[in-house]
């Protein structure tokens, strides 16, 4: 049974969907089930404003729109508020798993989610899978997570707090390198009844028993207390802040920000007309090249963090064999996602068109991204923002759209396409002089 910090629920049948009534729905954080004529859950999606979000797929949308066929099957909406973003993803992938949801499939390849196993060994390991129906050996699993971002960062904060293994390999002679980081235990070294003990913990982490956790350490922290064990009381309330820490960092503190009305703005884009949700929006590339003649082309990588530019991660490349600017921005972007180690972004811009922004799609798609990153284009004649459409393994359609010039999302992709401009030009313009000193 769920015991997320459920604080509220809601309906809204289809006679009563109009704008009044979807502006009842409250700007919180939570997930959203929409059911159609037989009450049956055909989609479920979580957001951290549940107004915006159910409100954007019934305003102002297209008729190419993909979600058209969704929209019209639609006979009642429920919604239920939990107090952070992080607790609606956790709530999301319970209600996916149990109920199926035939549109969640449909708008989006159910064998791109993820899910957590969970061995059935005598210290059990924590994997990510992609089809747990196909593993063998599993004790239970968790998921479907359609943010494979957020799951990852999720596990790794939570590694943190409860170390587990994931190497089979492990052992008292040859324990793995995350035993000599402190983030496994050590499989044989500690006994596994308290091995397990930090499983039980993830377990109901991942179930969204959330709130049970923390008050469950709180009872351990206060008994420790009681009995004079004064450093594992300490370590235990380490735990719960840092379980804090975690839930607080998808909590609404930037929604009144103005990069947090900037990333509402960019989500809302990404959801309704490209079909990518990426959950959060943390890193966001930028992309150029310049071809100024003499030979020399060049391209460009900035990268913003949190709405900020990030310097330190900027990348600069030369391109040999050029075509135009479709082919240069195919093999720049080709290289980078090469780089696993450079970490993938949420969000990439191109400065250009469709052929620029096809030309990216298509390096997504080889390097096995599709679906997993958006992709964006800003045109500057007319600053037209160019979306494609993803379908399966290729672009459906497209969608241009001119946001007026105090649109805070317009103005941080305006920013970033400017920086990557300069970037591109200021290496352009030092391979240039070089030269002429041959």
């Amino acid at each position: 049974m769920l015991t997320l910090s459920q604080v509220a629920r809601g309906v809204i049948k289809n006679h009563m969907i109009n704008k009044d009534n979807l502006s009842k729905i409250p700007n919180k954080p939570g997930t959203y089930l929409f059911k159609n004529s037989n009450k049956e859950v055909i989609y479920v999606g979580k957001a951290l404003n549940l107004r915006n979000r159910v409100k954007s797929y019934f305003i102002g949308k297209s008729k190419e729109n993909r979600t058209d066929n969704l929209l019209e099957n639609i006979e009642k909406i429920d919604y239920q508020i939990v107090n952070t973003e992080m607790e609606a993803l956790l709530l999301e992938a319970r209600l996916i798993k149990q109920y199926h949801p035939k549109f969640n499939k449909l708008l989006k390849d159910d064998t791109r989610y993820l899910y957590v196993g969970i061995t059935k060994e005598e210290y059990p390991r924590i994997k990510l899978i992609r089809q747990p129906e196909h593993e063998e050996n599993l004790l239970d699993w968790y998921g479907p997570f359609p943010s494979s971002y957020s799951l990852k960062e999720i596990l790794r904060f939570l590694r943190r707090i409860f170390p587990y293994c994931t190497d089979p390999r492990c052992s008292p002679k040859k324990p793995c390198f995350y035993y000599r980081i402190k983030m496994c235990p050590g499989v044989g070294i500690v006994p596994s009844s308290e091995y397990k003990k930090n499983i039980t913990k993830i377990r109901m982490f991942l179930k969204g028993e959330v709130r049970s956790l923390l008050k469950k350490l709180e009872k351990q922290m206060i008994l420790e207390s009681a009995n004079l064990k004064f450093e594992q009381a300490g370590e235990t309330k380490k735990k719960i802040q840092m379980i804090n820490n975690l839930l607080g960092k998808y909590q609404r503190t930037d929604e009144e920000s103005k990069f947090g009305k900037q990333l509402a703005g960019l989500k809302e884009i990404l959801i309704k007309y490209q079909g990518f949700d990426p959950f959060i929006i943390k890193r966001i590339e930028g992309y150029d090249v310049s071809n100024l003649g003499k030979g020399i082309v060049v391209g460009s990588m900035v990268a913003f963090i949190n709405g900020e530019p990030d310097n330190s991660l900027y990348r600069q490349f030369r391109i040999d064999k050029f075509g135009g600017d479709t082919e240069g921005i195919y093999e720049i972007l080709k290289r980078r996602l090469k780089h696993q180690e450079w970490i993938y972004p949420q969000l990439i811009l191109v400065d250009g068109g469709k052929g620029q922004v096809s030309a990216a799609v298509k390096a997504v798609k080889d390097l096995g991204m599709l679906g997993k990153v958006g992709v964006l284009g800003l045109a500057k004649e007319y600053e037209t923002i160019i979306i494609p459409r993803f379908g399966q393994d290729s672009i459906k359609g497209w969608k241009e759209i001119s946001l007026t010039a105090n649109s805070l999302p317009l103005q941080l992709l305006q920013h970033i396409r400017d920086e990557a401009h300069r970037f591109a030009q200021r290496y352009y313009k030092k391979i240039y002089k070089k030269n002429l000193l041959k």
